[in-house]
């Protein structure tokens, strides 16, 4: 994933020394680059005429956050001529308040100016962080690093195209969604496909090309275990699948396997999903708003692989959970251990396989992107740890699944009150504090 891209606007008052404002200014963007992140700096602004010169020359679209560094004391005026393309975007204040200049303790009122222009933003109504100190340490430096992480998700998401196989989906799960409430408050726009597209697509893959024979070694290096004459087909499907990818500059992938692909064609996504679900996010049932969900949480992580779970039982100090065949291999041990493709002793139909590898232990994130009357959306999310079950269980009549145990740091009485569907992402870090950020430069609650 590409790194985080702010734009650093630089501010000055003649009077002060502006080469130690200058120094100060490129002491800053060291910081972000040390923060693992693209800065790039602007001509220092000292009057309107700059600032108007600054608002012209950078694209908001180019960047995930803008920082006005105030070097000195500087008119909160100006500020808001130089950034005022990027008020809705996060905001971030910042300047070092004091510093050591000729063995003396010195500030150039950059703090006053940084303390008047926050105030000046919160009186606009356009929010904004305030962070003092140079370099930033410790917490500080923490939020500035979640910000950023959660400016990059917002930029990104705005920008994503996201792949739907049979999206107008049956009442297994809460599946509709208004897609100008999408594109308003996110930007993401969906491409829908009909699951017959996938299977002529399929029939059209050349077994004798290279792409075939580079996932067919992939598909033999990641699956363990009898796929029986299902092989080709799986390696056709992902064939296919990374050719809408390519095609459509695709994000993420979700497909409706059930009941077009399991029962009448034979053969489930869950196989070609956990193999190219290490490569970009991937989901089943056509479910849009956990699909949303993995890639928040995707792009909060920087790029970690993201997974969904369904919430199948309950106890006092968490749940055990598994999607109905689907799991990366990358969150299985770099493996999918097939279940099936006969099983004659729980009921599986032939055709139907799925990866019955557990879930990797370890700390996670799980949230789900819930919807209200009025077009409200809300994010539910907690952190967790993921643990072995006491036991393996099984959905009668159906392979084994992957599952983990989880419980999730909120109290389990408190998450069911809360819980809003039966489909929850997942991905194995902390974005809690990014999450808060991103909350907040969307309009989307957190619970």
């Amino acid at each position: 994933m590409r790194k985080v891209k702010p734009l650093v606007l630089p501010f000055f008052c003649e009077g002060y020394d502006r080469e130690e404002a200058r120094k100060q200014a490129q002491l800053a963007v060291e910081n972000l680059r040390d923060m693992g992140m693209e800065p790039e700096l602007a001509e220092m602004i000292c009057s309107v005429a700059d600032a108007e010169t600054a608002s012209r020359a950078y694209n908001p679209f180019c960047y995930d956050f803008v920082v006005i560094y105030t070097t000195t004391w500087s008119e909160p005026r100006l500020a808001c001529v130089a950034a005022r393309q990027f008020f809705g975007m996060p905001v971030v204040i910042w300047c070092l308040d004091e510093f050591s200049y000729k063995g003396r303790r010195t500030e150039m009122s950059a703090a006053p100016a940084s303390a008047a222009l926050h105030g000046c933003l919160q009186e606009m109504g356009v929010p904004c962080e305030l962070f003092m100190g140079l370099p930033l340490e410790g917490k500080s430096r923490q939020k500035l690093v979640a910000l950023g992480n959660a400016a990059r998700a917002v930029s990104l998401l705005r920008n994503t195209k996201l792949g739907f196989f049979g999206h107008n989906f049956n009442g297994i799960t809460a599946a509709d969604f208004d897609l100008s409430v999408l594109r308003r408050r996110l930007g993401t726009e969906i491409y829908a496909y009909d699951v017959s597209e996938l299977l002529v697509r399929m029939e059209n893959v050349d077994t004798e090309g290279e792409a075939y024979k580079a996932m067919a070694k992939r598909a033999e290096e990641k699956l363990v275990g009898n796929t029986g004459r299902h092989f080709e087909r799986i390696v056709r499907m992902c064939v296919a699948l990374q050719e809408y990818i390519a095609e459509y500059d695709l994000a993420g992938l979700d497909i409706r396997c059930h009941t077009e692909l399991s029962q009448t064609f034979g053969l489930s996504a869950c196989l070609p999903l956990a193999i190219l679900g290490d490569d970009l996010p991937c989901s089943c049932e056509a479910d849009i708003p956990v699909m949303l969900s993995q890639m928040i949480l995707h792009y909060l992580s920087g790029g970690e692989i993201s997974a969904y779970v369904d919430l199948r039982t309950f106890h006092e100090d968490g749940m055990d959970v598994g999607a109905c065949g689907y799991a990366p291999c990358g969150l299985t041990g770099n493996k999918a251990e097939v279940s099936g493709p006969e099983a004659p002793e729980n009921g599986n139909p032939e055709g139907y396989l799925t990866t019955k590898s557990a879930f990797q232990n370890g700390r996670l994130t799980m949230a789900r992107l819930l919807k209200f009357p009025g077009g409200v959306l809300k994010l539910h999310i907690t952190g967790g740890t993921a643990s072995p079950m006491s036991g393996m269980i099984q959905e009668m009549g159906c392979p084994y699944y992957p599952m983990t145990h989880i419980t999730p740091d909120e109290p389990m009485e408190q998450f069911m009150d809360r819980v809003g569907a039966n489909h929850y992402a997942l991905v194995y870090a902390d974005v809690a504090l990014s999450a808060k950020y991103f909350a907040k430069y969307t309009g989307i609650d957190i619970l």
